[in-house]
Formats: C-alpha cells, sequence, structure tokens
C-alpha cells in the first residue's frame, strides 16, 4: 500500500515569521537536506547496454562542459565537474525560502568490464545531458556458431 505524505509549501504559515520557516524547513526531510547539498552532489546517471556498446547518461544541467573531465585510468571510467554558482545583480542581502538547486564540484568513477574498448570511447555533451558510448571489444560481441550434422 502506497502512503501520501501532504506537505505544505509554505511552512511558514504553520508557524509565523522566518524562524518559525526555517525551523520547519530545516525538519522536513523533504526540504531540509537542501541546505546540505550546496557543494555535495551527484549527478543522476543511467547505464545501459546494447549488442555493441555500453551507454552511461548523466544528467548534468546547468553544467558548463568546460567545467567537466573524462577520464578513463585502470579500466574505471572517471566523471568529475563543477557546476558554479550564478550570480545576479541582486542584493547581497538576497534570502533563500527554498533552495533545491545543486551546486559545487562533483565526481563519480566507474569500473568498466574487461568488454570495453577503452581506446573507442566517445562522449556528447547536449543541453545538459552527457553521453558517453562505450564501445564493447569485437570478442565480446559474441558469434553465431554454425552446426554440421556428424
Amino acid at each position: 500500500m502506497t502512503t501520501l505524505t501532504t506537505r505544505s509549501p509554505f511552512p511558514a504559515l504553520v508557524e509565523p515569521g522566518f524562524s518559525g520557516m526555517m525551523r520547519s524547513l530545516m525538519n522536513d526531510p523533504l526540504f531540509g537536506p537542501s541546505i546540505a547539498r550546496v557543494g555535495s552532489w551527484v549527478p543522476a546517471v543511467e547505464v545501459s547496454e546494447t549488442t555493441d556498446a555500453l551507454m552511461l547518461t548523466a544528467e548534468l544541467p546547468g553544467l558548463d562542459e568546460k567545467n567537466l573531465k573524462i577520464s578513463i585510468e585502470n579500466n574505471v571510467l572517471s566523471i568529475e565537474g563543477e557546476k558554479e554558482q550564478e550570480i545576479t545583480d541582486a542584493p547581497p542581502t538576497k534570502a533563500y525560502y527554498i533552495n533545491e538547486r545543486y551546486y559545487g564540484a562533483f565526481q563519480r568513477s566507474f569500473t568498466l568490464p574487461r568488454t570495453v574498448d577503452v581506446d573507442h570511447v566517445k562522449a556528447i555533451f547536449l543541453k545538459g545531458v552527457l553521453t558517453i558510448t562505450l564501445q564493447k571489444l569485437p570478442q565480446a560481441k559474441g558469434r553465431q556458431i554454425a552446426v554440421s550434422k556428424g
């Protein structure tokens, strides 16, 4: 059975004042962790496989490709990057009521199977989505064996 929890988008209405809102946000498991996210985030990834390749897709919204580094060493694929916080012309007294955006550096590492051809890896970064295609070695693709009459 699925349990639904209703949350007020305006917790300050429960306890008046800015301190009441902050206390509600800090104690709320949905909003509380967002404050700790600044400087430590891990992008979501998806790993899929076809007969010819493995594909790793990472969601990196707001990241600039100049802040992205991809490397392979000892059969370990590493993705590193940093999402810089946007600086606006807003006054320095700007207060955030909810901040669920991630900023800062991240690193993800993946041990590759020996069937990956590390010399033929392609990376495409388009609209905040990184797609890394890891071609399989020819012997990893398998082959059909003909059966003959004995």
